[in-house]
């Protein structure tokens, strides 16, 4: 498996930060107030909120009282969502035939194990579509 840590960071600082918004709690959530909630390094915290304002997840706003609010309702904003901006196209399973088999028997099995992992990868993907943010919590 390829996927990394950072999605399911992600996924805990949207839903994190949906929470907090929510209660009234705050209206912008400090990147500092969530690498200390969330025990996530701080240049990690910014690495992801990073990738979440290029897809449109977040919104920041500077100064005193800025942070990050969700840029959409958390009804709106799926976890297929947060994972497409942390992991983009990148294949949950890397596979590939030893260059030594070449044999029709090698290549059938081989195609059938790419679509077993196509497939597991798809219904996957399809499962996070389903669920919105507002979802788990």
């Amino acid at each position: 498996m390829s996927y990394s840590t950072a999605f399911s960071q992600a996924l805990s600082i949207v839903v994190y930060t949906a929470v907090k918004i929510e209660e009234g709690y705050t209206d912008y959530v400090s990147a500092r107030q969530l690498s200390e909630n969330m025990e996530i390094p701080n240049p990690t915290v910014v690495k992801i909120l990073q990738s979440l304002n290029r897809f449109g997840l977040i919104t920041t706003k500077e100064g005193a009282r800025g942070g990050i609010r969700l840029a959409k309702a958390p009804e709106k904003i799926t976890v297929l969502d947060v994972f497409s901006a942390m992991e983009l196209d990148r294949p949950l399973f890397k596979f590939s035939l030893p260059s030594t088999l070449k044999d029709d028997k090698s290549q059938l099995v081989g195609g059938k194990i790419e679509q077993v992992l196509s497939q597991a990868e798809s219904d996957m993907k399809a499962r996070l579509a389903a669920t919105k943010i507002s979802d788990l919590y």
